[in-house]
Parts: C-alpha cells; structure tokens; sequence
C-alpha cells in the first residue's frame, strides 16, 4: 500500500512538471509561432515567402493560434490546480470538478476555433476533431468525479 502511494505521488510530480514544460512550450510558440510557422511553410511545403497564400495562412494561423494559446494557457493553469489538489490528498472536492469542466470547455472553445481555421488550412480539421473529442471525454470524467463528489458528501453526512 505504501509502495502504490509513493508511486502515485511520483506520478503526480511528473505530471505537475510536464505541465509546467508544456506551458514554457507555450510560452515560447506565443513568442516565435509565426516564425516557426512561416519557416515550415517555406522550407518544407514549398510556400514562397512573399506569396499571397502564404500571407493568407499566416493570418488564419494567427486567428487560431492566439485565441487557442489563451485557451490552453488556462487548461494547464487549471491542470495544475487539478494535480496540487492530488498531491496534497484532495481528490473528491467540488473545486477538482470545476477544473475538469473548465478544461473540457476550453478544449471545446478551441475546437470551434480551429474548426473555422480549418475551411482555410485543413490540418486545422484534425486539431478541431482532436479537440472536440478531448472536450467530450473530460465532460464524462467530469460528470464521474461529480458524482463521487456527491457520494463523499452524502457519506460524510451519514454517522
């Protein structure tokens, strides 16, 4: 039993430092993402970097990107409230169900954003499908973890 616990708060220590790589990731393709974007669009699909469908992407991948980046700067705030709730032995609390509904939301937000990119760049298509999909499985965990949530508070009820 001792031996599970430990693994168990290994596992969250890794998860809570994969979110915090995960937002300097984030951080750093708010910074360069154009760049990086451009550069893949020119070096390795051929794009010329003064064409007019090239500059027309750099704009749908900036009216995705950005609003999308905001979105996920909030997934990984509330993940991390999420995991230092585990780590600190909280797991059947109200305020854990807000976080799984506000990251299935956001996940949501981001696949109509993406969606919309996608009659422009289609890849976009398979992030918005990705994203709806994820969106759907937190509300379903979401909805389990609330009912474990009433079920601990009905038993903490009962003498």
């Amino acid at each position: 039993m001792v031996i599970k616990m430990v693994k168990n708060k290994t596992s969250v220590k890794i998860s809570i430092g994969v979110c915090i790589a995960l937002a300097v990731i984030l951080l750093a393709l708010a910074a360069f993402g154009p760049a990086i974007f451009e550069l893949y669009m020119t070096a390795y699909r051929g794009f010329s970097a003064t064409g007019k469908a090239l500059i027309m992407l750099k704009k749908v991948f900036g009216l995705c990107f950005y609003p999308s980046a905001v979105f996920a700067a909030v997934i990984l705030h509330s993940l991390l409230k999420l995991l230092f709730n585990i780590k600190n032995e909280k797991i059947f609390i109200p305020q854990n169900t807000n976080c799984l509904r506000t990251v299935s939301w956001c996940c949501f937000a981001i696949a109509v954003i993406t969606f919309a990119g996608g009659f422009f760049y289609m890849p976009f298509m398979f992030v918005a499908a990705a994203g709806g999909f994820t969106g759907m499985l937190l509300r379903v965990l979401k909805n389990v973890m609330q009912s474990a949530v009433e079920l601990r508070e009905e038993n903490d009820l009962t003498i």
